[in-house]
Order: structure tokens, then C-alpha cells, then sequence
């Protein structure tokens, strides 16, 4: 039995599930697939036997797992700048808050990309280069990488809108419940805020205000839609 089968009540209709956009979490692919890529690495330059990195005429010997794993942090530090660099944009021109890049965006990158870096360092620091160094460096990249992704469906899985007849409910967050139910007779109004990418993709945040708190869900496809069709039933009541 699925979510909305086991909500609804047996006097209400279903009308319509909200979609939410499939790259909703793209920050946390893209730390997922770098990760990955870089375990695979791994793994073919220690089966191909490539020779390793040398610096100050061969003073200085990385192995490439370690070079690999290192490449991917700088990618998603590069990228934390970028963001950076784009949110202070959004700053500057005062874009709406629902709008603007989370801040936890930039974080997520901090974190992934010092976390590569730190694993490539010490398993040259430790291991040199030797397979064991590459045996670490596939490991750990293939398992971060898959785990990444594991979380980052659940968490797209784990996010619900539905209208009925009778109400909007739904559901947000993996760890922490995050429900919400509230009356067609209740709701005063729907505010959808579309960000950059937003406009874009056809996504946005989806507010919904009543009289019994405000519910916000982010990344909803096609809001405009949605928001008319609650403030049709709205409108009848």
C-alpha cells in the first residue's frame, strides 16, 4: 500500500500528487558521481600498473588513487566557489529567500570536497604507492559514492504533496517526520517562488498558508498548476 493509500480517508477523493523534480538534490549527485568516479579510477590505474605522479625531478611520488581522490575534492571546492560566487549574486540583488541557494548547498560541497581531499592525502601519507593505497582510495570512493546516492533518493522519495477533495497533506525529511494536513476550508492562500533554476526546469517552492501554520515544499514541478487547482477548491468553498 502506498503513501497516498494509506492516508486517505474513505469520504475523500483523490484529485492530484504534486511531482517534484528528479534533480532536486543535484549538489548531492554530483558529490555521489565524483566519488564514484574516482574509486573506479582507482581501481583501472592499479590494474593498468600507471606509473605515479612525480614531482621535483621524482623527490615527490603520489600514487594515482591518491591523485584521483584529490582531483575530485578540487572539483567540488571549485564548485563550492561557483556557488559562492552565485549566492552572493542572489545577495547583492536581494533575490527572495525561497529563491536564493541554500546555504546548506555550499556546506555539502565543503564537506564532500575537504573529505576527498583529506582521504587521498593520507592514504599516500600511510600507504605510498602501493596497491593497498588503491585497494583504500576504490573502496572508499565506490562505498561514498553509493551511499551518497542511496541517501539522495530516499530523501527525493521521502518528499509528498497531495490534493483531495477535502485537504492538502503530505511530507518532507528522512530522519524527522515532517507532516502536514491541512483543510481546503483552512488554506487563505498558495505562494509558489521560483528560483533561477526554477524558471528554468519548471520548478518552485510551493507555500501553503492557512490558518493553521504555513507549509513550505521545495523543487514541486509544474506549481502553477498545482496552486490553481487548490485555490479553485478554495474559491468553491
Amino acid at each position: 500500500m502506498n503513501y497516498i493509500d494509506k492516508t486517505l480517508s474513505k469520504d475523500e477523493t483523490f484529485i492530484k500528487q504534486a511531482k517534484i523534480f528528479k534533480l532536486s538534490f543535484l549538489d548531492r549527485y554530483i558529490a555521489g558521481a565524483l566519488f564514484f568516479l574516482a574509486g573506479v579510477l582507482s581501481l583501472i590505474f592499479m590494474l593498468a600498473g600507471t606509473e605515479p605522479l612525480t614531482f621535483d625531478e621524482g623527490t615527490v611520488v603520489i600514487g594515482m588513487g591518491s591523485v584521483a581522490m584529490c582531483g575530485a575534492g578540487a572539483i567540488l571546492l571549485v564548485l563550492l566557489l561557483l556557488c559562492a560566487i552565485y549566492k552572493l549574486i542572489q545577495k547583492i540583488t536581494k533575490a527572495a529567500p525561497d529563491a536564493a541557494l541554500p546555504s546548506t548547498v555550499l556546506g555539502r560541497f565543503a564537506c564532500t570536497g575537504l573529505c576527498a581531499i583529506a582521504l587521498g592525502l593520507i592514504t599516500y601519507a600511510a600507504m605510498g604507492d602501493t596497491n593497498m593505497s588503491y585497494l583504500v582510495n576504490m573502496i572508499a570512493g565506490i562505498v561514498i559514492g553509493l551511499l551518497i546516492y542511496f541517501f539522495s533518493i530516499l530523501r527525493y522519495l521521502s518528499i509528498k504533496l497531495v490534493l483531495t477533495d477535502k485537504r492538502v497533506f503530505g511530507k518532507k525529511n528522512i530522519w524527522r517526520s515532517e507532516a502536514f494536513d491541512a483543510p481546503i476550508s483552512k488554506i487563505d492562500n498558495v505562494v509558489i517562488v521560483f528560483s533561477f533554476w526554477g524558471k528554468m526546469f519548471n520548478y518552485a517552492t510551493v507555500t501553503i498558508k492557512s490558518v493553521m501554520g504555513d507549509y513550505k515544499i521545495k523543487y514541486v514541478k509544474c506549481a502553477e498548476e498545482f496552486k490553481n487547482l487548490i485555490m479553485d477548491m478554495v474559491n468553491e468553498k
